[in-house]
Formats: structure tokens, C-alpha cells, sequence
């Protein structure tokens, strides 16, 4: 495999001028740095754990207003003096993270997403990617992540709208969304996901936990078998930088950015030095020696956990983004994906009076697989938070009844079977016209015709599944780098990973331009497919692509219009990893619901595409 760096120096031979930054840690970014918040010497679960407000939605017909204001908070910080520190960051009502959503299958409710944020940024916003422009103001939309959503109401990255509704993208189709809630029960989350500056507004706080109930789980949690009430908590881990003062750093530059780079300028990934639960720096949560669950989403831009107990314990994962596994899966280890959640449940029945800290084993840096690259710093990324068995057991309340025998669902989960050939999408790299790191997806056909390689999202759409169709995405990984997949709309499951090889095609147009489009080919499949991981065997809405791999999973797409698919690192989101696919109802064609760059009320500019051969 040819990396990157050794890509730069091949390329540096041939006189082309490359230096693309991979990923900015703690302290890389060392042009204009301001002084920053020490996360080495920063104290550690001194804070306790916040626990987001609930708002029960579950009566079909709810209404509410979610109001996006700036507010000064704490989120644990300290000068080295002890002194504590606040924190401007945006809020849904107040609190960051908003208001835990909670609503009932097949009850619909309505929600009105209300923009008075401040026109300026609280981070600075890079003009020369492809996003949202208003004359003033801050674009945002709410997308209710794992939602099966009609397309008014998904939060497309072009229905933006600026405060007061004074300016909308052009995709915006009302100030109240509604959520139908047609689907079993999962653990959501909404997030803003306006175009470009998604990884600046969910950076900035913008981001809350939804949890959708239906009568099975209801059940479970009446008849005693789940924890409940103050015994199931929602914990959002994301990392951050932050300046000396408390406010919240971004980097926008980096030593190995090119000569005649923007300023500021989008970074390929994002790596913080601070972990926050809750908005919390290491939080620590006091728990009775009982059964807790906790719903867990990793809500960072860039970092991959693989998240652990500091007394090797085992942890009980009941089900993942779209909703209870058939039986708990018990994992000493527990891998989690940008975007992703996992639904779990820890037993510190026989644990009183101990503390244990959960653990992060993931990098500091891109992730390419389980145990390849050096675990977090276990002086801060490395732990996440505190849990002290010290509370006493409340009696009148009886345990939990869950174990790893647990039947979790009235029926098992029912394979899907594909009623349409397979669908081939490839996650490429390149660079942009300034020479920074520009990953994006693509297309593989085995036609030559039909093979169409590196497309941008302003591209007509090319996945236009039939509605009603069940369809098997063949995901080809041609980076160094695994990448975490999210298509809106859909829940699918994971069929199995297989190793490949290829070759590449660069500028398969032939215009001359050198490098500006690529088209994979050849690719060689190694015939030994891989079954999921244990806590894949569920409906998700993630899915972790690794590299050298094609990554296949099935989905039935069963509302008509128009939807999105990215990467869900966020800072490979905002730099054109994305891209639309319709859902195609009979007699409606695909220039119904392509978009071009005319349409897309946004910026572009021009950019050039160098590939990363993989092999």
C-alpha cells in the first residue's frame, strides 16, 4: 500500500508540488496558534456528569420549538490556577446537548427548528469549500440522524435557513419538520447538517440525543428486564482543543498545509486533546451497585473509540443505531464509529464502594483498522469518563433482569433479500486546487460505460434506487483510511467485508488535465468474505468501511425522493464526501430530482483530484 507520505515524495520527484495535512492532533498546528488549554495536567473527574433534559414526545401529535441560541456555559474547564472557566457555545433551548427527544413508533410529531444564532461564527469558517452562502447570518438545518424522514423533513445540507428564517437554502420546504416515526425502536440523535459548516455547528453544540420507543421495548422496560428512568442515561462523547481563556479552538491551519493554502482553511480530520461527555470535560457519574444503560453515541468529527472498562468487565451491547440485536452481545471492547451509537448496559451489582473508568483505545490519529496504530494517550484521550459505585441501592426499584440470554425482540431480525443487481460506490482521495487533502465517493461498474470513478456532490445523481427495492452497495475503499458510511433514510444491515485488489485510472477523460478525475479498475476480489462483528448483527445506519476492502451491506428504500449518503467524519462531509441519491417512484425521472450547481444556491470552487493508490 502506498501511503501518504511516501505519495508526497514519489509526487515531489515528479515536480509536483504536494504537502497534504492528514489530520491535525493536539499541538500540529503550529502557525497563528493561540494559547491553548494543557489537557495533560487538566484535572480529571472533578465535574459531575450532566444529564441532558428530557422532552417526551410520545403522544402522537406533540408539537415543540427547538430555539438554536448562543449561550456561556461550563463545561468543567480550569485555569492551571483551579479558577474555572466558561465556554460560548450554541445550544438547542439552552442546553448543550439539547434536550433528550424521546417519541413512540408510528406517532407522529412535529418539530419547528428556530435559528437566533448570533450572525457571527463562533469558529472561523472556511469560504473556499463547497457550501451554504447567505448574504448574512448562520446557515444551519437539523437532521434527525437515523430517522426515517420524508425529504421535507431530513435535514438536507441545501434546506438550510438563516435566523428568523431570513434567508433559505434551496431545498428548504418548511419551518416545521415532522417525524413520522415509522420504524422499531433505536437510539437517534439530531445534528445540524448545513452544507460546509456541518463540522462548525455540531463542533459548536449543536447536537442532542432522540430516542424512539415502540411497545416491544415498552414492555421490557414495565416488566423489569431494562434499566429505566434515572437508571438509563444517554452519554455523547466528542473531543475538543480549547484556547487558554475556555473559549473553543478549531484549528484552521497546519504546518503541512501547502504554500497559498486559504486561511482559514478545512483540515483533513480533526483530533481534540479534550474528551467531553455531556458537554462535560471527564465527567464522573455516581451509580447504585445495579444494572445502568446507557445509550452511547460518538458524536466527535474525526476520532474512532474503541471503548473499554479499567477492570476488563465485560459490557452488554443491546443493539446499535436502528434498534435491539435478536440477543445482548457481550464485548470487552467496544469499537464505535463516528455517527454511530451503541445501546448498552454496564452491571456494577458487584462493584460497590470501587471506581472504574471507561477506557478509549482508539488512535489519536486516522483510524485503519483494530490494533494497527498506537492507542490514544492514556492521560487524556485515553479516558473518557469516571463511574463510582457508592450510591446506595435503592431496594424498592429491582434490578434489571437483562443477561446475554435476554430475547431482545418478538420476532428475529428478518434478512433482507435483494430484488436489483448489486450497486457499486467507491470512496476515493485526492487533493483540491491547493493542494489539501480532498477525499470523495464515486462509482465502480464492471461496464465500462456505466464506470463513471470520482464524481463531486454537485454531480447529477447517479444511486437511484426504484422505490420498494432492496439493494446490496458494494462500498470499494481505495484510501489508506477507514472511512464510517452513513446513508439518511434507510436502516440497513451488513452483509460481510471481502479483500480486494485493483488499479487505477487517472483523468479516465483523457482532456490533458492531469489528475483531475479517477476511475477504479480492475479490482480482484480475494474470495474469503468476512462475516459482520458481533455488534453489527443489527439495522444500522453506519458502517464502518476499512481499507483494501469492499464493504457490502443490503437496504430497502421504500420512501420516494431525493437523500444524501457521506462519510461521517464530518471534516470529510464538509469537503465533498458526499453525495445525493433518489429514491425513484414510478414515472418520475432522475432530472426530477438531480440538482446542479445552478440549483444549489452555494459556492464552488474549481478543484483538481490526485489519487492515493491503494493496493
Amino acid at each position: 500500500m502506498l501511503n501518504r507520505r511516501e505519495f508526497i515524495k514519489l509526487s515531489t520527484a515528479a515536480g509536483v508540488a504536494l504537502a497534504v495535512p492528514w489530520h491535525v492532533s493536539g499541538r500540529s498546528a503550529l502557525a497563528q496558534m493561540p494559547k491553548l488549554l494543557n489537557a495533560a495536567i487538566h484535572p480529571k473527574f472533578f465535574t459531575a456528569l450532566p444529564i441532558p433534559p428530557v422532552k417526551d414526545m410520545t403522544k402522537a401529535g406533540a408539537k415543540s420549538d427547538l430555539e438554536m441560541v448562543q449561550e456561556v456555559v461550563s463545561l468543567g474547564l480550569r485555569k492551571p490556577n483551579g479558577q474555572d472557566l466558561q465556554t460560548p457555545v450554541w445550544t438547542y433551548n439552552g442546553n448543550y446537548p439539547g434536550a433528550t427527544i424521546v417519541a413512540h413508533q408510528d406517532r407522529p410529531i412535529h418539530i419547528t427548528w428556530r435559528n437566533k444564532l448570533p450572525n457571527r461564527h463562533l469558529l472561523p469558517v472556511d469560504t473556499t469549500v463547497h457550501r451554504a452562502n447567505p448574504m448574512r447570518g448562520i446557515p444551519t438545518v437539523s437532521h434527525l440522524h437515523g430517522g426515517h424522514s420524508e425529504p421535507g423533513s431530513d435535514g438536507d445540507p441545501e434546506a438550510w435557513f438563516t435566523k428568523n428564517w431570513r434567508e433559505t437554502g434551496p431545498r428548504f420546504v418548511s419551518r416545521t419538520n415532522t417525524y413520522d416515526n415509522s420504524q422499531e425502536s433505536g437510539t437517534l440523535w439530531y445534528h445540524d447538517h448545513a452544507l460546509g459548516i456541518t463540522r462548525l455547528n455540531v463542533y459548536a453544540g449543536l447536537a442532542g440525543f432522540y430516542l424512539l420507543r415502540d411497545d416491544n421495548e415498552m414492555q421490557m422496560i414495565n416488566d423489569g428486564v431494562l434499566p429505566s428512568g434515572p437508571y438509563e442515561i444517554g452519554l455523547a462523547i466528542q473531543d475538543r482543543m480549547f484556547q487558554a481563556n475556555g473559549r473553543l479552538f478549531m484549528p484552521t491551519t497546519d504546518e503541512e498545509l501547502p504554500a497559498g493554502a486559504p486561511a482559514p482553511s478545512i483540515l483533513a480530520e480533526f483530533f481534540g486533546d479534550f474528551i467531553l461527555v455531556n458537554g462535560m470535560a471527564w465527567p464522573y457519574l455516581e451509580v447504585e451497585p445495579r444494572r445502568y444503560r446507557f445509550r452511547m453515541l460518538n458524536g466527535s468529527d474525526s476520532r474512532f473509540y474503541i471503548l473499554k472498562l479499567s477492570n476488563n468487565q465485560p459490557m452488554l451491547v443491546l443493539g446499535t443505531d436502528g434498534g435491539f440485536f435478536d440477543q445482548p452481545v457481550s464485548l470487552t471492547e467496544l469499537l464505535i464509529v463516528p455517527g454511530e451509537r451503541a445501546d448498552v448496559v454496564i452491571d456494577f451489582s458487584n462493584l460497590s464502594g470501587q471506581d472504574l473508568i471507561l477506557q478509549n483505545l482508539g488512535p489519536d490519529s486516522p483510524f485503519k483498522g483494530p490494533g494497527i496504530d498506537p492507542p490514544a494517550d492514556p492521560n487524556t484521550t485515553g479516558q473518557i469518563m469516571q463511574f463510582r459505585v457508592n450510591l446506595p441501592l435503592d431496594t424498592v426499584v429491582a434490578n434489571a433482569s437483562v443477561d446475554g440470554a435476554t430475547e431482545l425482540r418478538a420476532a428475529p431480525i428478518a434478512p433482507l433479500t435483494p430484488t436489483a443487481p448489486p450497486r457499486g460506490v467507491v470512496l476515493f482521495e485526492g487533493q483540491d486546487e491547493y493542494g489539501r487533502l480532498r477525499p470523495q465517493l464515486g462509482v465502480y461498474d464492471a461496464d465500462p460505460t456505466l464506470n463513471l470513478g470520482s464524481l463531486a456532490y454537485t454531480d447529477p445523481v447517479t444511486e437511484t434506487p426504484a422505490l420498494h427495492s432492496t439493494e446490496v452497495w458494494e462500498i470499494y475503499n481505495t484510501t489508506e483510511d477507514a472511512h464510517p458510511i452513513h446513508l439518511h433514510l434507510v436502516q440497513f444491515q451488513v452483509l460481510n467485508r471481502e479483500d480486494y485488489t485493483f488499479t487505477m485510472e487517472v483523468d479516465p477523460a483523457g482532456d490533458g488535465t492531469g489528475g483531475s478525475k479517477f476511475r477504479l479498475t480492475n479490482p480482484v476480489l480475494s474470495g474469503n468474505p468476512q462475516a459482520p462483528e458481533p455488534n453489527e448483527a443489527g439495522n444500522q445506519d453506519m458502517v464502518l468501511a476499512l481499507p483494501g476492502q469492499v464493504t457490502r451491506i443490503i437496504a430497502h428504500f421504500d420512501r420516494p425522493g431525493r437523500y444524501v449518503w457521506h462519510c461521517h467524519i464530518l471534516s470529510h462531509e464538509d469537503h465533498d464526501m458526499m453525495r445525493p441519491f433518489a429514491v425513484m417512484d414510478t414515472g418520475i425521472s432522475a432530472a426530477a430530482v438531480d440538482h446542479s450547481m445552478e440549483q444549489s444556491g452555494s459556492v464552488l470552487d474549481k478543484n483538481v483530484y490526485v489519487p492515493i493508490v491503494a493496493r
